[in-house]
């Protein structure tokens, strides 16, 4: 083949390929209506709106983001499906189903109408507000509006709610009129305000302290610290208290009350620290939430409604509303007036299914809990107390009370040296190992381990006598110098067999920290609750109950209980009948003989006195452990000094008012 030939095959082939490619360019332009529906469609599905396929691409992208923005903040996922075209008039139509998905999986579903025109050989979609959604006018847009379902309530034994919905009200200052001697704004609103007939700042602060036991110093702080116009929160206040003062406080100058709901207790003080608290949703909350919260939401604070929030609040119920758009932007997105200017009431075009969220269900005994509570309520000190039925684990009351203050739930997450107590683990390990009640051991005043001198509270000497009475007597050095006959490991399988372990108990809860070691020093501490062990009163109460038991007791405070129940005794029941009996002694003739007169079933018991920190002489806890029937518990008070003087009364209290 000569050159010649050869150019024009290279030219007819370049032509042919550049046709070709013409061909393919051609093709791929809306030349039917279904091509520029498809177009439109993945545009909406992506919410990029971008393509050639729309008559006037810059306003459709417009209308789109100002119609549908709100929304897609709101929602999961949008999805738009094609359903087919027809012809009308000298167009078409293509029919679009829509399907929206919320936060909470749940799907919104309808169809709408996209108008489609040709110009020429090509067509092309008009965005419209009706063909995002059927029933919208110009100027109006799409939104979601989340309610709060009704909190689930938390109940206790017998189903009796223990914290549902109550009424509180909010007592406020508004600086501006506090400063300018106008009176209170009305219940229920914190914008009317009535006069109040010259009363004067200093009366208004000073009468809120009195009736309302405020720290003055700290609320002036903060309405300095103000804007005039803020609202600065004083006190929250259940309906009946708030009826109690509302003629001393509800017309002083610059007050102001809001009435709204919240999570409430049966009582102020019924098992507060571990039923918690709920309330609104803070700023960062809200902006965590992906979208689930909004600043009317209520949200778990602490204790069960915080370790239980997402099965207390449940999915929030969400309505979709057609409404105006924002003051400043059109039906074409553009800036002006919008274009519905009679402000239109909203318009319901969708709601979610209405779920409330669902209740909880504790142990807590109603009877047993308001008894823990007023016994409690006596220590001088910082008091905790847990009770526990052995024969099902179940905790029937956890009491935390503070002189000082709110109280936080020391009695399931404190962690203590339990002192005495402990010898109830200690000598489980040695009736394990071979001793028994009757067991001679010397009682000296002090008695020394690798150079440690470990002593008797108050000096206290009883010679050679058997192991009841130094149990019953809460001897020390009797303990200690029998520490030889037990390895640290098995006094700490002794505490996990009588129910120490760690267990979830759902909030925030912990139990005991017994090592394994055994350095001479270490494991003589160990054998009187000092050293590194450490227990919650929760691990205490456990211990208790399963004395009771007579096997292992693993507390419960929330049902249902999925906990496999499928294990062996581990707890050696000859061990456990002595120990029974070793804590019944304890009260006849020990250190918890104040209980001997508790009305109703005998009762079993130790004392306990914890020693810490660095000073001389050390400071000490009061602990109690002990049993009544079906009724195990723990008692402790913060540096309440002698077990028998400061925990003991309060079990007294304690049993004699179940009684």
């Amino acid at each position: 083949m000569t050159k010649k030939p050869r150019t024009w095959l290279a030219i007819a082939i370049v032509v042919v390929l550049l046709a070709g490619a013409g061909v393919v360019a051609f093709l791929s332009l809306p030349m039917r209506a279904e091509a520029a529906a498809d177009e439109a469609v993945a545009d909406l599905n992506s919410s990029t709106i971008d393509s050639t396929a729309w008559s006037d691409t810059g306003a459709s992208k417009k209308l789109h983001d100002v119609v549908l923005g709100a929304l897609d903040e709101s929602m999961k996922k949008r999805s738009v499906e094609l359903d087919g075209t027809k012809k009308r008039d000298d167009g078409a139509v293509a029919t679009l189903n829509w399907t929206w998905t919320n936060q909470d999986d749940e799907v919104w579903e309808y169809s709408s109408q996209l108008p489609l025109h040709r110009k020429g050989l090509l067509w092309s979609a008009d965005l419209t507000a009706q063909s995002i959604h059927p029933d919208l006018d110009d100027g109006r847009v799409l939104v979601s509006k989340k309610d709060p379902g009704k909190r689930g309530s938390i109940l206790g034994e017998d189903d009796e709610e223990l914290m549902a919905e109550g009424t509180v009200i909010d007592v406020g200052i508004h600086p501006a009129k506090l400063d300018d001697g106008e009176g209170a704004a009305g219940e229920g609103t914190a914008g009317e305000a009535e006069d109040a007939g010259g009363e004067n700042a200093e009366t208004t602060l000073t009468t809120l302290e009195d009736e309302l036991d405020i720290d003055l110093t700290s609320l002036q702080e903060r309405i300095d610290a103000a804007d005039p116009d803020q609202f600065v929160p004083v006190i929250t206040l259940r309906e009946s208290d708030y009826s109690a003062v509302k003629d001393s406080i509800h017309s002083l100058p610059g007050t102001v009350f809001k009435t709204r709901t919240q999570p409430l207790s049966i009582t102020r003080d019924f098992a507060a620290a571990t039923l918690g608290t709920a309330g609104a949703a803070d700023a960062e909350e809200v902006e965590a939430s992906d979208g689930k919260l909004t600043g009317e939401s209520v949200v778990g604070k602490s204790g069960l409604q915080k370790a239980f929030n997402e099965q207390l609040t449940g999915p929030a119920n969400e309505e979709i509303f057609i409404a105006d758009a924002e003051p400043g932007t059109d039906s074409d997105g553009e800036s002006g007036t919008a274009a519905a200017a009679d402000d239109s009431e909203p318009v319901l075009v969708h709601e979610f299914p209405k779920r409330d969220g669902e209740d909880i269900t504790t142990t807590l005994n109603v009877a047993v809990q308001e008894a823990a509570d007023t016994a409690a309520a006596t220590g001088k000190k910082p008091t905790a107390l847990v009770a526990i039925r052995p024969s099902d684990g179940h905790v029937l009351a956890v009491a935390n009370q503070d002189p000082d203050g709110a109280a936080w739930d020391r009695a399931l997450t404190g962690q203590y040296a339990p002192g005495s107590v402990f010898k109830i683990a200690s000598g489980v390990a040695l009736l394990e190992s071979g001793m028994t009640a009757k067991t001679t051991l010397g009682c000296p005043k002090t008695t020394t381990v690798d150079g440690k001198t470990f002593k008797n509270a108050e000096d206290h000497v009883m010679g050679d006598v058997a192991f009841a009475d130094d149990f019953a007597e809460s001897c020390n050095t009797a303990f200690v110098d029998a520490a030889k006959k037990v390895s640290a490991s098995e006094v700490a399988n002794a505490a996990s067999n009588l129910g120490m372990d760690d267990i979830d108990l759902g909030a925030g809860s912990k139990m005991a920290a017994v090592p394994h070691d055994d350095d001479p020093v270490n494991h003589a501490a160990q054998m009187i609750g000092q050293g590194k062990v450490v227990a919650s009163p929760l691990a205490v109460a456990a211990m208790a109950a399963s004395v009771a038991d007579g096997d292992t007791v693993s507390p419960l405070l929330v049902l249902p209980d999925q906990r496999a129940d499928d294990r062996e005794q581990v707890l050696d029941a000859e061990a456990a009948k002595a120990m029974q009996k070793l804590m019944r002694r304890a009260v006849t003739k020990g250190t918890a003989g104040a209980l001997q007169d508790v009305p109703g079933k005998p009762v079993h018991g130790k004392t306990g006195t914890a020693e810490y920190g660095g000073e001389t002489p050390p400071r000490t806890h009061s602990w109690f452990a002990g049993y009544q029937g079906d009724v195990a518990v723990a008692v402790l008070v913060e540096d309440g000094g002698f077990g028998a003087e400061a925990a003991v009364p309060v079990a007294k209290k304690f049993f004699t008012a179940l009684n």
